[in-house]
């Protein structure tokens, strides 16, 4: 008998911004009508099939507030605006976002939708290029489509009001489109209750994760990251956050309490990383097992061989079993993953026919059946994401499913299993006192610290962490309830998905919005102590895999600040930036006021040159204000009067105070605009490194950000500048 201990781990990354009610990215409801439902329903078909799901707390609380309080995400806001209202901004935004499903599986099998995603041919076309193409009969369809498509497919069957929408397929009305969306919070009410009942019946196992999916932050001490990689580079700031961790346990357990009526048996750990800290912190909270990656046990165990050249596992007798960690007279149960299984499921078999991708997997265990001599069943854990492969396989992998567990089912030699109920039966004989401090993910921590975006981002965690303490110290009188909530959003900030995304070794098309909403959870600290945001939480963190969208500085330049361009030489040298050109933008320029923007120097003084398109600036003279901002070497800003001034002027900031009794008029506001300011007044020397972007400001508003995703670099000159850009 071979024991199967399927484990699907259901995460979503925070996507709430507390302060505004707000969820940035529709992941949470849309994998709610599909995955989250559709594999619990499932599993009603085949009683024998028991099974282990782990559900991040964080993901339970953003369902919840679905449910019960009308959570509104940017999606589903433009979904509800009239096709007729549309904005062209949010028209923009739909035709950008609105197919962000995959395009095979769930786009291409419907002749409408199918359509709609050639007409605005990505390959090709910016958004803007296609706007003209679109009607609002388009947009109405669309608003209908990009929710349609997420509805599992045994949510289908259920309901024949959808099942005829999907027939319909195109002139839906407003009536369809409430429809869609009202259908979805009542599936989106079904999924927690659906769980506990199949918990209560022991059918599945359901386990918790640290509440916002930390990686304890990189597991207590940052330096357990070199224990494999003794090279990796580190952040500048040491993150020591071990009451970090047991808060985000506690936490937890807290709140898997309030969801099942019980306490949590077992943990998958966020990214299965795992370390000696962390097993004390989890042995006293209770929790009786937890689970990780091959790779860690074979380097626990001083990196023994597992597997052979080929792939094929040589020591099933050393992974097909529990273990016990022991650390400093803390015990917890360890299972390990079966990396290669679990990887088929969730990578390869989508490609595969159904019976084949079926066939292949039960070739593969029942060859396993030849090691099972010592009375202790085989227990091969499959653990992978329980809602990211899905999308990959034809009807949202239902029939692959489907398939298996009728297979598995009447298969004599296997049994489906709880990992809870195999470790009652068949508890660990073979104790481990080391575990090796790493992820699913290569048996590291690289994936989460190392790169310089990843480093940036922890230093930002702890100069915000290390803000929040200070300000605690000098007010003790602080309302709790305020403390509660800045804490939080530390805690938010911890979170592995945003390191995730940060670096250069994963891809997805919303990486600036998690970019973004990493910041907003840092910028939010500062807004509940009612002061100023560090400048440098608006300078985005990803900046890799985009081309410079500028060129730089090639001379010296002699600028006369008379707001014309005096001669063709005059600008011939700077750095240019042209609006149109920036391709990280979602789409082209338009109806932006600023267009281009020019930046150089000469031995002395910074010049930066903006030229607006003065027919859609004329809107913003009587409010409007260019702020320039520094987040290198120094956290510096450069306000200008409001436009209608005359003559313009502008006011030196900087993070503690204002410059007072200095006007500054080398600024010139005609057919352009053109400012000069010193080197030495802004404090920077020769060789310092500069960063700043530019926004265009109304009421405190920010109206167009230049460049739109990264900022402007250069290096304050020094005499022999042009002497080495000769040799360049």
């Amino acid at each position: 008998m071979i024991k199967i201990a399927f484990y699907w781990h259901q995460h979503q990354p925070y996507y709430k911004d507390n302060l505004t009610g707000e969820y940035s990215m529709p992941w949470v409801r849309l994998h709610g009508i599909k995955d989250y439902i559709g594999m619990a329903l499932l599993l009603e078909e085949f009683p024998k099939i028991h099974q282990t799901f782990n559900y991040v707390p964080c993901l339970l609380d953003q369902l919840k507030d679905y449910e019960e309080n009308c959570a509104i995400d940017r999606f589903w806001k433009l979904t509800k605006i009239s096709a007729g209202d549309l904005a062209e901004k949010d028209k923009l935004y739909i035709l950008d976002n609105f197919f962000s499903a995959n395009h095979q599986n769930m786009i291409d099998i419907y002749p409408r939708y199918k359509k709609l995603l050639k007409k605005r041919n990505f390959r090709r076309k910016q958004a803007q290029d296609v706007l003209k193409n679109f009607s609002n009969k388009d947009f109405q369809d669309l608003q209908v489509w990009a929710n349609l498509t997420w509805y599992h497919p045994l949510i289908i069957q259920s309901d024949p009001s959808l099942a005829e929408l999907l027939m319909k397929g195109e002139g839906f009305t407003k009536e369809d489109k409430e429809f869609v969306l009202s259908k979805q919070i009542e599936v989106i009410k079904q999924i927690i209750p659906l769980h506990k009942r199949l918990q209560d019946s022991k059918q599945i196992e359901i386990t918790t994760s640290p509440y916002y999916h930390p990686i304890l932050p990189l597991l207590c001490n940052q330096e357990s990251a070199r224990v494999v990689l003794p090279k990796l580079s580190l952040p500048k700031k040491r993150l020591l956050a071990t009451e970090d961790a047991k808060i985000q346990v506690e936490k937890a357990v807290l709140t898997y309490e309030r969801y099942f009526g019980q306490k949590p048996c077992g943990m998958w750990p966020s990214e299965g990383a795992v370390s000696d800290e962390i097993i004390p912190i989890l042995s006293q909270a209770g929790f009786r097992w937890i689970a990780s990656d091959e790779e860690i046990l074979a380097c626990s165990l001083g990196n023994q061989l597992l597997r052979d050249e080929y792939g094929d596992i040589v020591t099933p007798d050393i992974l097909y079993k529990p273990y016990r960690v022991h650390i400093k007279d803390n015990d917890v149960n360890i299972v390990f993953r079966d990396h290669n299984l679990s990887d088929l499921i969730g990578f390869q078999y989508s490609q595969y026919l159904v019976d084949n991708a079926v066939s292949d997997f039960m070739n593969r265990i029942n060859s396993l059946q030849k090691y099972n001599v010592n009375g202790r069943p085989l227990l091969v854990t499959i653990i992978l994401d329980g809602e990211n492969a899905w999308e990959y396989y034809p009807n949202s992998g239902l029939d692959f499913l489907r398939k298996l567990y009728e297979v598995i089912s009447k298969d004599c030699d296997l049994e489906c299993v709880r990992i809870r109920d195999y470790l009652e039966e068949y508890p660990p004989e073979q104790t481990l006192q080391h575990i090796c401090p790493g992820s699913w993910i290569g048996h590291n921590l690289a994936t989460w610290i190392g790169h310089e975006e990843k480093n940036s981002a922890w230093d930002l965690v702890e100069e915000t962490r290390s803000f929040v303490k200070d300000q605690a110290l000098k007010t003790p009188h602080l309302n709790n309830d305020t403390i509660a909530k800045v804490w939080e959003e530390i805690f938010i900030a911890e979170g592995s998905d945003w390191f995730w995304w940060f670096g250069d070794d994963h891809f997805t098309t919303h990486k600036d919005e998690f970019d973004s909403l990493f910041r907003l959870h840092l910028k939010n600290v500062y807004k509940l102590f009612n002061v100023d945001t560090p400048r440098i939480l608006d300078a985005p963190i990803s900046r890799v895999d985009r081309k410079i969208p500028y060129s730089q500085p090639k001379r010296f330049l002699d600028i006369k600040l008379d707001g014309v361009v005096s001669n063709y030489f005059e600008w011939l040298d700077a750095g240019k930036y042209n609006v149109s050109k920036d391709m990280d933008t979602m789409h082209r320029a338009s109806g932006q006021p600023i267009h281009s923007v020019f930046f150089g120097f000469d031995i002395d003084n910074l010049f930066i040159r903006i030229d607006f398109d003065k027919d859609l600036l004329s809107q913003y003279m009587e409010k409007g204000k260019l702020v320039i901002t520094f987040i290198q070497p120094r956290e510096l800003q450069i306000h200008s009067s409001v436009f209608m001034d005359k003559p313009l002027r502008f006011t030196i900031k900087n993070k503690n105070y204002k410059y007072e009794g200095k006007d500054f008029y080398s600024i010139s506001f005609g057919k352009i605009m053109e400012l000069s300011c010193a080197f030495a007044v802004l404090d920077f020397f020769p060789g310092i490194d500069v960063e700043f972007f530019i926004e265009l400001m109304k009421d405190n508003e920010t109206i167009q950000r230049i460049p739109l995703r990264t900022v402007f670099c250069f290096s304050v000159p020094s005499k022999d500048f042009e002497r080495m850009m000769w040799h360049v």
